[in-house]
């Protein structure tokens, strides 16, 4: 059991949170909608991700208007289908960006986000990315939801280094988040830590391939002790088939991009017996004893779960970029410039999100650290991602 008390937090949101768990209700928001864009993968190869973003954001709006809305005012989130195609996102973009909406939320993947960065760069709208990949420059209107895939990465090689398994295979997509896996992945073997760790094989794959059978069998031919795949949603899901039939049962450790039960049914026929990946701070919930990020959790959990739904990928990193953008325009008001929300965002300390404890002041645009990270296994029994780490992925004493 394990205590996260004795931290000051952003008090605004979560007050308003309490209150719709339990307390005094706020007054319904009434009037005119208050818009915010929604750039989302609907459809495409990632709409395991878009659409899990798009159920969480509805649930975020009902939640936000029960408890006030922004400034007496309805929110509305407006959902824009980027087919997951970076070509659409630049075209979505535009008109946004004639009309000067102050912010945008992005279901990712990081190639999307890398596609329209440049274009925010001079003077906005805030683009806050919903994939750990995105990694934009310090100050700037770009913000990344989760830590960092390499933290993320650092703790889940960190709990395989714990567990014993430090002779690896990895495989990885050409696409963007594959390669930045393959960046976190040199950074790890660059640490002290890590000099003891071999990596026996490393493959690639197109992410369109519909077979990887060929780089499989010289991983099996390598004898890892296990396997590290990076990807998410169809690409993950060859590599997994890949392993059933050629009948390789390793340990299979991967990044948070495939924490979703869509995806968990999908796969279910061929899903790996031993099955890692890094996660964030909300699978802790019923371990917690107190505090300010256990509320935080209680509340995204009840809404959930009134609305009929449980908490994955989709609602863990959409729901506190969510409510922190909901936090600048309920501080500012609903006209607030890019750049102003841009520096409220940037200069929030040690708000409780179901994450973690966000912090600005350390520079990352996202505000959260490996210590945030935590290693869970996928329970197929229980439907449950099980956490098996404590915080950076160390095992536990």
């Amino acid at each position: 059991m394990r205590s996260y008390r004795g931290v000051r937090f952003a008090g605004a949101l979560l007050l308003a949170a309490i209150l719709a768990s339990g307390g005094a209700q706020p007054v319904r928001a009434q009037g005119s909608p208050v818009e915010i864009h929604a750039i989302l993968s609907i459809t495409g190869f990632n709409a395991f991700i878009g659409s899990a973003y798009a159920q969480t954001l509805k649930i975020v709006e009902k939640h936000v208007n029960a408890t006030g809305g922004i400034r007496g005012r309805p929110l509305h989130f407006v959902e824009h289908d980027d087919q997951s195609s970076p070509q659409i996102d630049i075209q979505l973009l535009a008109p946004l960006m004639a009309e000067h909406v102050p912010v945008i939320l992005h279901s990712g993947p990081v190639a999307s986000c890398n596609a329209i960065r440049p274009l925010i760069e001079a003077s906005g709208p805030v683009l806050y990315c919903l994939t750990p990949a995105f990694a934009p420059p310090q100050g700037s209107f770009g913000f990344s939801t989760w830590s960092s895939s390499e933290d993320g990465t650092h703790a889940l090689l960190n709990y395989f280094h714990g567990a014993g398994w430090k002779k690896l295979a990895v495989i990885t997509p050409t696409e963007a988040t594959g390669q930045a896996a393959d960046r976190a992945v040199q950074a790890y073997l660059k640490l002290p830590e890590a000099r003891d760790v071999e990596i026996v094989d490393y493959e690639h794959f197109a992410p369109n391939d519909i077979s990887v059978g060929a780089q499989v069998a010289k991983i099996a031919a390598a004898h890892p002790q296990a396997l590290l795949v990076f990807g998410t949603a169809n690409p993950t899901g060859t590599v997994f088939r890949a392993l059933k039939e050629a009948g390789l049962d390793i340990p299979v450790g991967a990044g948070s991009g495939n924490q979703t039960y869509a995806e968990m049914r999908e796969f279910a026929s061929f899903m790996p017996r031993q099955y890692y990946q890094y996660s964030q701070l909300w699978p802790e919930y019923r371990a917690l004893r107190g505090g300010p990020i256990k509320d935080a959790m209680g509340v995204m959990y009840a809404a959930l779960k009134a609305e009929g739904a449980r908490p994955d990928l989709g609602a863990s990193a959409s729901w506190d970029p969510a409510l922190i953008v909901v936090g600048a325009l309920r501080a500012l008001g609903p006209d607030a410039t890019a750049a102003q929300v841009r520096d409220y965002i940037l200069g929030l300390r040690d708000y409780a999100g179901v994450n973690g404890f966000y912090d600005f002041r350390v520079g990352n645009q996202r505000g959260l650290t490996i210590k945030d990270c935590i290693v869970v296994s996928w329970d197929p029994k229980a439907q449950l991602w099980q956490p098996v780490s404590g915080p950076a992925g160390l095992v536990r004493k």
